[in-house]
């Protein structure tokens, strides 16, 4: 600013020093004209007002000068400044190489661009110049006229913008984010393009992996929940449009727990990742298969003709079913499938999964039927169960559940040793329900834990209320000996009720301790802490019986009734029963067997060593003061005089 106003005064100067000479020129002539000397300027200037004109001039004259050279200076200033802008824009675009930029013709010829496009691109200048941008494109996108579409839209909008691959000179491709703007001179006519291009590789690679995880298992690598059941939706669409059928099968491992809790689940891990591989190898069009989580698989399959189904699944059962090494360790693998078909079962997807699940259960039941098929009876054995829940809620508080007692006998002197506590449902509407109907259901639902602390409870009250002098035993249940309530459950009882701890006896089986070993041996260690005995119930039907009874000092063994059955003739059973019996000697725990049914089997377990039995040869069970009432009427051999 200041040297623009140094500028301004010289030009003010020189127009004053210009204008200068004019009117001394005149005052000389008119002295010379006159013939008279020099007079004093105001005289001059108040002789003839002229003068004064003219001797004003060269202010005048200098300010016009001062300004028009200002002007002058600015514009040069002006141009000069824009000059060296352009020039500082170019370097700036030219060095950008995060970017690559550059020019247009209106035809989309490359006219110019910069370092950052000759980095991203792998053409120098030269090669490039003059040629065509969509050079970078695919030559299916080319066929198609892509490059033009992005051209015609930016001019038609006033800007373009997409993403895309895009291609290098040594053909390698890269995701790009291009933006296109049209550039229109002074006069407002369309000169051309101008083009930027990212490089979003390594983002589009990261949305990518966002997206493979929101879709597929991160274990085992197959297609996830949320995929499985977009497919299935295009399969049903698609099968209904051209009249076929699509099966859904449930797929869940057997006894997959124990391999976790036995083997740990790193392997159970290893175990699922190389199953996934082999359900899913050599997929047909029309076949899809899933993991939902834990053992949990699920497929479908597009099919016209049963015998492409039934290969299907077989080719499934079969690739479970293979003897599996994962190092050291020899896993036999086996799974249950339960198969819902499109559109006889259902036409909704939602449908299909859920009578595949009732198909799969039904087959968990069925050892020696792997694969079930959906029938209706099952959805009603569903609506019975859900129904049978729903109930048990307000049983409880209706006094709809009791106890019944089944009495345990010496083997040898048949008098009574003990009383077992049975749970038993009276429904309003039902009547007696049994016990193998309504206990998976109240442990599925959860609601065994509030039913154990009922049953716990009343036994040990109506024991005391008899006073009654032998054990009660009560059954535990697997997630009730998960729960350390159980042990302030047992405590409280007893405080309540006064009973001599040692009459109480909790039974437990092998299977419950096998599902959490190590915290299961805890809480039993807490339970014999408060003075009551323990027995392990079900013995022989676990996977490791000797290593829980040495893992666990029992009061009393007590032998599953399914060893009894057929004892007569069964040389095995009679066989396993002595091994039992001599190894509950040799550990002096008592051993009861249960079943006993006719004095045959009562007479070869007292001659083999048996301690206790219990079965229906002694009576049925029944309340507790009915019971007693029988035992009033024992003959003089033991016998109940009633069944």
């Amino acid at each position: 600013m200041l040297r623009s106003w140094r500028r301004a005064s010289r030009y003010a100067l020189f127009g004053a020093l210009s204008g200068l000479g004019f009117p001394l020129t005149a005052m000389t002539i008119d002295q010379v004209w006159r013939g008279s000397s020099w007079v004093p300027l105001g005289d001059l200037i108040s002789s003839n007002p002229v003068h004064l004109i003219v001797l004003t001039a060269p202010l005048v004259l200098g300010a016009l000068f001062a300004v028009l050279g200002h002007q002058h200076d600015r514009r040069a200033d002006l141009a000069g400044e824009k000059d060296g802008i352009d020039r500082n824009f170019k370097l700036l675009v030219q060095g950008v190489t995060d970017y690559a930029i550059y020019m247009l013709d209106t035809a989309g010829h490359v006219m110019s661009w910069n370092a950052g496009a000759e980095r991203f691109k792998g053409y120098t200048a030269d090669e490039i110049i003059g040629q065509h941008f969509s050079r970078f494109y695919g030559e299916q996108d080319r066929l198609v006229g892509l490059p033009e579409t992005g051209l015609a839209t930016a001019l038609r909008d006033g800007h373009f913008e997409t993403e895309g691959w895009r291609y290098r000179k040594d053909g390698t491709k890269f995701w790009v984010q291009v933006v296109i703007d049209p550039i229109f001179d002074e006069a407002k006519q369309h000169i051309g393009f101008a083009k930027i291009t990212r490089d979003r590789t390594e983002q589009k690679a990261a949305a990518d992996h966002l997206a493979h995880l929101a879709r597929y298992d991160a274990l085992t690598g197959l297609p996830n929940r949320r995929h499985f059941l977009e497919e299935l939706d295009i399969c049903l669409q698609n099968a209904e449009a051209a009249g076929r059928k699509v099966a859904v099968v449930n797929i869940d491992l057997d006894r997959f727990k124990e391999i976790n809790d036995t083997h740990g689940h790193d392997c159970g891990d290893r175990l699922l990742r190389l199953l996934a591989d082999r359900i899913s190898e050599d997929l047909a069009p029309g076949e899809f298969i899933a993991r939902f989580g834990g053992d949990e698989f699920v497929a479908f399959k597009t099919f016209e003709f049963t015998p492409e189904l039934t290969t299907f699944l077989n080719t499934l059962n079969g690739r479970l079913r293979e003897l599996t090494y994962l190092g050291d360790i020899a896993i036999l693998p086996s799974g249950s499938m339960g198969v819902a078909i499109f559109p006889v079962d259902g036409t909704q997807s939602s449908k299909l999964i859920a009578n595949a699940d009732l198909a799969m259960y039904r087959a968990k039941e069925r050892a020696d039927l792997p694969i079930c098929y959906f029938e209706p009876a099952m959805d009603e054995a569903a609506r019975t169960r859900r129904m049978l829940a729903s109930d048990m809620r307000t049983a409880l508080e209706e006094g709809q559940f009791y106890l019944d007692y089944q009495t345990q006998h010496s083997a040898e002197t048949h008098a009574v040793v003990g009383y077992e506590a049975l749970l038993r449902w009276n429904h309003p509407t039902r009547g007696l329900i049994s016990p193998a109907e309504f206990i998976p259901i109240a442990e599925e639902t959860g609601y065994i834990s509030p039913l154990g602390e009922w049953v716990v409870q009343t036994a040990c009250r109506q024991a005391a209320e008899w006073n009654i002098a032998e054990k009660i035993a009560i059954n535990i249940s697997p997630l009730q000996l998960r729960d350390t309530a159980l042990i302030d459950t047992v405590r409280q009882a007893l405080r309540e009720t006064g009973i001599d701890p040692s009459l109480i006896e909790l039974e437990v089986t092998e299977t419950a301790i096998i599902g959490d070993r190590h915290h299961a041996l805890h809480i039993l260690q807490q339970l014999r802490a408060t003075g009551v005995t323990i027995a392990i119930d079900d013995f022989g039907t676990g996977y490791s019986s000797l290593d829980t009874l040495r893992s666990f000092r029992f009061d009393r063994i007590k032998v599953d009734r399914s060893f009894v059955a057929g004892l007569d003739m069964d040389r095995q059973n009679q066989a396993i029963l002595r091994a039992i019996l001599a190894l509950g000697k040799s550990l002096g725990i008592t051993v009861l067997v249960e079943g006993v049914e006719t004095f045959h089997q009562l007479s070869m377990l007292a001659r083999e060593g048996c301690d206790e039995v219990q079965g229906f040869l002694f009576g049925r069970p029944a309340s507790l003061d009915r019971v007693r009432t029988l035992r009033a009427g024992l003959n003089p051999g033991g016998m109940a005089s009633v069944h």
